[in-house]
């Protein structure tokens, strides 16, 4: 081999290496891209692009979602990077593009044929109108003259009301908006008519102000991310509900991710007395609170909790026996969220974790109260109520629960209140006419109540809680 043609040996193999081996390029700055432009923007540069989602933060801005926020691997903007490297970016969540509503099948679409002469409840099919909103999955409707509840069906919205969770209120605000200012609803039903709790299961259509089609709501609340499906796979829609689904959780929106801005992700809480807690009480529904107490009744597994400064509240403790509650025990609990049920202020988001027992046996006395201190404040403080008339005694025909008629000394009539009575009527001894002293925590209930600046508290709303036999007397 001459000398020659090893020197171009040479020179080939050393061009080859330089052809293979590309210049550093730099990392641009991708401020106010979407990931269509960054994918575009770095490609160009010889670079492979893998995208991942920032949900560090909520966002309030409709203008934030699909941005840039930051390189991965601790790259950063300027950085001199070997082309063929892979690089990490990170965005905002994605924007939403709700259109399976707007497309539904001609053979999905509700028709004003389809439940013309027919009702929900006789023929599974039938328009109705609004009674209350209770929260994202859950309406009480009217149909000739009825009022019923009905749970949603293929979806599950994030809880609002005995339970509060990220997007729940969002999600009920959403619906309310939605039925609030509907031209016609329809329920349609599919499968099994009612759940456990003696709630309609139905399909909830609706037309939009100034529309002639009707839209499918429970599929509108999987497009904009406020549920989930949980669609069964024999119904008609399970097809459009698990396409939308399947899209809407790769932009990691509200439920599939995102944080709620209105939820308080705090795992302790704002330490303070349940009296301050009522006094402003607003100020703190969906925040996170620590409060201190001692149990004095229990309804059912959930307790009233009273503190040292004589006022009480309810909590809602969830579905499982937890030992520790028990009437007498003196506790801390931590992270729990205030929330209205029906007007009644109450705690939630309870966890046995969360729980710490300062003591056993301790007693609460009792405060004597008569009609005019029937307030707001009052509500969840055990009280005994004297020299109470018997009117009469109503049992509900749809569940245990009992209400006992009274009227005190000056005529004023209100409920003494047994939720899911675990007695019969007979068992409580008392007839029409009868004179009894009455010992419990003071409740609320406004079937109509809505939170708002400026609601009243009705006086005939009151009810005292009846939770042990031994808490009821008759005088002589």
């Amino acid at each position: 081999m001459t000398r020659t043609f090893k020197l171009f040996l040479v020179a080939i193999t050393l061009l080859l290496f330089l052809a293979g081996c590309g210049e550093p390029a730099v990392l641009p700055d991708l401020t106010g891209m979407d990931r269509d432009q960054i994918e575009e923007e770095l490609t160009s540069r010889g670079y492979e692009v893998k995208f991942y989602f920032d949900l560090s933060e909520p966002y309030t801005d409709d203008d934030v979602y699909d941005t840039f926020v930051q390189y991965g691997s601790e790259m950063e903007a300027g950085d001199e990077i070997e082309p063929g490297t892979e690089v990490k970016v990170y965005t905002t969540p994605l924007e939403l593009d709700p259109h399976y509503h707007e497309e539904m099948p001609d053979e999905l679409q509700l028709e004003a044929s389809d439940f013309q002469g027919k009702t929900f409840i006789a023929d599974g099919i039938g328009e109705v109108t609004l009674e209350r909103n209770v929260d994202g999955d859950t309406t009480r409707f009217r149909t000739e003259g009825q009022i019923i509840t009905v749970r949603y069906l293929g979806i599950d919205t994030p809880e609002s009301t005995a339970l509060y969770q990220p997007w729940g209120n969002a999600a009920s605000d959403f619906v309310k908006q939605r039925l609030e200012n509907a031209e016609s609803i329809v329920l349609e039903a599919e499968g099994e008519r009612m759940d456990g709790n003696d709630r309609y299961l139905a399909w909830v259509w609706y037309v939009p102000d100034g529309a002639t089609e009707y839209v499918l709501l429970n599929l509108e609340l999987v497009e904009y991310a406020y549920s989930k499906d949980k669609v069964n796979i024999d119904s008609k829609y399970y097809d459009i509900i698990f396409d939308a689904a399947w899209e809407v959780s790769q932009t990691k929106r509200r439920v599939w991710g995102e944080l709620d801005p209105a939820y308080d992700y705090s795992k302790e809480g704002i330490q303070m007395t349940i009296e301050y807690l009522l006094d402003n009480f607003d100020e703190y529904v969906g925040r996170k609170v620590v409060i201190s107490g001692t149990i004095t009744r229990k309804q059912g597994l959930h307790p009233y909790i009273q503190d040292e400064t004589g006022h009480g509240i309810y909590l809602f403790a969830g579905y499982d026996a937890v030992a520790q509650i028990q009437v007498g025990v003196d506790l801390t609990i931590e992270g729990l969220t205030p929330a209205y049920y029906s007007g009644s202020p109450q705690l939630s988001n309870f966890k046995v974790s969360n729980l710490t027992v300062k003591s056993f046996d301790y007693d609460v006395d009792p405060i004597v109260i008569t009609y005019d201190d029937f307030t707001f404040e009052r509500i969840g403080t055990l009280v005994t109520m004297e020299h109470l008339e018997v009117m009469s005694i109503d049992e509900s025909t749809t569940s245990s629960d009992i209400d006992i008629n009274v009227k005190d000394l000056d005529g004023n009539r209100f409920v003494v209140r047994i939720d899911n009575s675990k007695w019969d009527v007979e068992e409580l001894n008392i007839n029409a006419g009868d004179v009894i002293t009455v010992t419990g925590p003071l409740g609320y209930y406004d079937y109509d109540f809505e939170q708002a600046e400026g609601y009243v508290y009705q006086k005939a709303n009151f009810q005292l809680m009846l939770t042990s036999l031994d808490d009821i007397i008759i005088e002589e």
